[in-house]
């Protein structure tokens, strides 16, 4: 999402790269090539990290993360996708990008996925006739959700992309990650193979549906990492939230909420419980 455009310099473009929740995951089986077929409903927030697209102060691109989480550039997603859009259209300018990040690492929020989606449309707000999704496609399976950024059901290996969910905008948030992050390769090790339970009727409202639905990854998840046990049990005494799971992988945990006043008071809690974990206030976009 393109949130500024800085008209005396038209080179400093502002793209917001929200933070995705998976409302459950269903791991419906593994496929002949190793991968595992998966349902999930993706959503979005309003809290994620700002990239600022300036001018670079030489003929190179620039990257600046603030804070800086110490990864090689050249295995950072923002500098490899920086990379393959230029490919398909060398006029790209060489950009300066500024990235505030909010998001932490190993969350299950999707943040790494969000700043590769926010290059890109960065650079189709400069060239909106070049396929530059195609140039990005094996970034992983988050990335074509990050890229559309809509609550919807998606299957497949995460890319194919099912019925929107249109009656959760607004829901308050309330996430919570414990420190340390846990493998996704690890958690689908430890699955238990046996056949899937099958999905709910997703007709009719969110509501009614979403407690009969699963994240299939929070039980190895907590194996490998007790915390989110612990993050998971203290989000479920706070504040009565009516549906507490784990995100994606993991580690981070959250809570919907009817109103924003009980989301409110449980963040002070559990940030009293547990003052050295990440804690954020958010709304479902």
């Amino acid at each position: 999402m393109i949130t500024a455009v800085n008209a005396a310099e038209p080179a400093s473009v502002s793209v917001f790269a929200p933070a995705k929740l998976n409302l459950f995951l269903h791991v419906l089986g593994r496929r002949p090539d190793g991968y595992h077929d998966l349902e999930s409903l993706f959503v979005f927030l309003d809290v994620g990290d700002h990239l600022h697209f300036e001018p670079a102060d030489s003929a190179a691109a620039d990257l600046v993360l603030e804070p800086d989480p110490g990864i090689p550039r050249e295995q950072n997603l923002i500098w490899r996708a920086l990379e393959r859009v230029r490919t398909v259209e060398p006029h790209l300018p060489q950009p300066r990008i500024r990235v505030e990040k909010a998001l932490p690492m190993q969350a299950g929020l999707g943040g790494g996925s969000a700043d590769a989606a926010a290059v890109v449309h960065w650079a189709e707000g400069l060239f909106p006739g070049a396929d530059f999704r195609a140039a990005v496609a094996g970034f992983g399976a988050d990335l074509p959700p990050a890229m559309d950024q809509q609550a919807r059901v998606w299957r497949g290996t995460g890319d194919v992309p099912g019925d929107f969910v249109t009656d959760l905008a607004g829901t308050p948030v309330l996430l919570l990650k414990p420190v340390g992050g846990v493998s996704t390769a690890a958690c689908f090790q430890r699955l238990d193979p046996g056949a899937p339970a099958p999905s709910p009727d997703f007709s009719g409202s969110s509501r009614a549906w979403l407690p009969s639905t699963r994240n299939d990854l929070e039980a190895p998840a907590r194996d490998l990492n007790p915390a989110i046990g612990m993050g998971l049990d203290a989000l479920s005494e706070a504040g009565e939230p009516w549906l507490v799971r784990m995100t994606g992988s993991g580690s981070t945990c959250f809570a919907l909420y009817n109103e924003k006043g009980p989301r409110d008071a449980a963040l002070e809690a559990v940030q009293r419980r547990f003052p050295g974990w990440w804690t954020a206030a958010a709304a479902i976009l």
